[in-house]
């Protein structure tokens, strides 16, 4: 009898050796091998932030993947925390920087000799207090030529990738308060847009008309038809009111 039970323990214990043999095994595959679980924990942790996206995304694979989501995030902020930076105050740096630096990026892209600078609006507030500039898009500029003059606002967004697939440039609200500028002022609004590389100098160059969106999230595919070339300066179609 004794040597039943034992027989059957024994069956049991290499059953389960087996089940945490394969569990290992795919909890492994998963994130080594290139698998995307593994690309968003290394650039959390060399970014030393983990941001409200990586850890969205790190959700769904490790959902897909029946791995311990909570598991997963603890070791990547206990990854972060040893390099002793301030991760909250480097993000908000890190973006502010490079935000800033799109907005010179392109203003330099307007000539001057047709081009006037008539506002530069500041994103600066605290508990809902903002300067009346805040609320309207960046870049308040005029175009002139041959004695005539057109005003139109641009929007400026840098962006470090691609999220879904697109990018989501403003809030709702924001939206909406960029749409109201437009309709109230009746002058055209656009977005530019900076996708990879730095503030300073995007991997790639958009300039979308805010009437062509329908939301504040654009996808890549609309995105692409209105590409710019990085080199290139603006120029402004007043027969058309588009900015090129």
């Amino acid at each position: 009898m004794i040597g039943i039970t034992l027989m059957v323990v024994g069956v049991l214990a290499f059953v389960v050796g087996i089940i945490i043999f394969f569990y290992s095994k795919e909890k492994k595959e998963v994130t080594q091998n290139g698998h995307p679980l593994e690309k968003i924990i290394e650039i959390a942790v060399a970014d030393g932030v983990l941001t409200s996206n990586e850890r969205k995304i790190i959700q769904q694979v490790t959902t897909e993947n029946n791995l311990d989501f909570n598991e997963v995030i603890s070791e990547v902020e206990n990854q972060i925390s040893t390099l002793n930076t301030d991760s909250e105050t480097e993000l908000i740096d890190y973006n502010k920087k490079n935000g800033d630096d799109f907005e010179k990026f392109v203003v330099q892209k307007f000539d001057r000799r047709f081009f006037t600078i008539k506002e530069w609006a500041g994103d600066k507030y605290v508990n809902g207090n903002y300067a009346k500039t805040t609320p309207q898009p960046d870049i308040l500029l005029e175009f002139s030529l041959k004695q005539k003059t057109v005003a139109f606002s641009v929007e400026c967004k840098w962006r470090k990738s691609l999220y879904k697939n697109g990018i989501e440039f403003a809030k709702a609200e924001q939206f909406q308060r960029y749409k109201n500028f437009q309709d109230s002022m009746n002058i055209p609004v656009f977005v530019a847009i900076g996708i990879g590389g730095k503030g300073m100098l995007p991997e790639r160059f958009y300039i979308i008309p805010l009437s062509e969106t329908d939301n504040n999230y654009i996808h890549i595919s609309k995105l692409n038809k209105y590409e710019k070339d990085i080199q290139s300066n603006f120029f402004f179609d007043m027969k058309t009111n588009e900015l090129k």
